[in-house]
């Protein structure tokens, strides 16, 4: 590490996380482990000191996680993010020498899981949400990460953190930080094979599909993700606003339920809004003919209007 030597591991990595951020930004801190549910506080990204002294206090009883993308307002899903400044992929080994050496990530972290590491490539300028979540399966695809993991809203262990799954605890640590790693998104997705239906994504025309959603969309997405896990599945949850996962077997719930609709399980990693939960209960995708489909089941479910205004 280069600069900041007197700062820790993870001051230095909060700092990562928070570059660039503008004024009214905020961390999303959460944490899980003491009791049934999850905490969550969102502390302003211009005082990262205060994250990393509320992380440090929670560290040695809890689980601690912390949002890679910025929030805009205080809600932990997709719409309270506008984009980043960071790409990520999760994976149980390093980057192929030839990645390594021209494009090194920009912080390495070893997870608490054995051989289990978060690696980040710390872009010069702000991307949106759907070209970093882009670029983040194309990592995935890369390097053998876990492709499940790419979702803008994300939360990560930081440095300094013990992960409590195991017995006794695993820390988390901070492996690498790069001062000088900046890349542009273009010049990382230049250097990254493409996933099978990228190019013909990315030849498409026209604005995101965030800046075409139609009422129709943002209704759907307002619905709290504990009205359509009940009403999908028949789980209901409990006072934290937890199920157990119909994704993965288990005995404790780990899918915790948001009232910005959105969602997201600590077992399995699985996360997004209700199109996205829909579509992994059902096995179906969530681009095209799929999405088309999913919305307009969705919109009938739950008596909302089909006609896009």
């Amino acid at each position: 590490m280069s600069s900041g030597a007197a700062r820790s591991p993870l001051e230095l990595y909060l700092r990562e996380l928070v570059g660039g951020a503008h004024a009214g930004q905020l961390l999303d801190l959460r944490w899980a482990g003491s009791s049934p549910g999850m905490g969550q506080r969102f502390l302003p990204a211009n005082a990262p000191e205060r994250a990393a002294r509320l992380i440090a206090a929670l560290a040695p009883r809890v689980d601690v996680y912390v949002g890679v993308a910025l929030r805009e307002h205080r809600a932990g899903g997709k719409r309270a993010i506008a984009g980043s400044r960071l790409l990520f992929v999760e994976c149980d080994r390093l980057p192929d020498e030839r990645l390594a050496s021209r494009l090194p990530p920009t912080i390495e972290i070893a997870s608490g899981t054995p051989g289990h590491r978060h690696l980040y490539w710390r872009l010069d300028a702000l991307a949106a949400s759907e070209r970093v979540e882009s670029a983040n399966r194309r990592l995935a695809h890369a390097l053998g990460g876990d492709r499940r993991s790419f979702d803008i809203a994300r939360i990560l262990r930081p440095p300094d953190t013990l992960n409590h799954k195991s017995d006794p605890p695993r820390a988390v640590r901070l492996l690498a930080l790069r001062d000088d790693a900046r890349y542009s998104l273009a010049q990382l997705l230049d250097e990254l094979p493409p996933m099978p239906d990228v190019r013909s994504d990315t030849a498409r025309a026209g604005p995101p599909r965030m800046a075409r959603r139609t009422e129709l969309d943002l209704r759907l997405r307002a619905i709290p993700a504990g009205d359509y896990v009940l009403a999908l599945t028949g789980r209901e949850p409990d006072r934290q606003g937890k199920v157990l996962c119909p994704f993965h077997q288990e005995k404790h719930a780990s899918l915790q339920l948001y009232r910005d609709g959105s969602f997201y399980c600590f077992g399995c990693g699985r996360g997004g809004s209700i199109i996205d939960f829909a579509a992994a209960l059902w096995g179906c995708g969530t681009r095209g003919e799929d999405f088309l489909a999913l919305r307009a089941y969705l919109a009938r479910r739950f008596a909302l209007e089909l006609t896009p205004r």
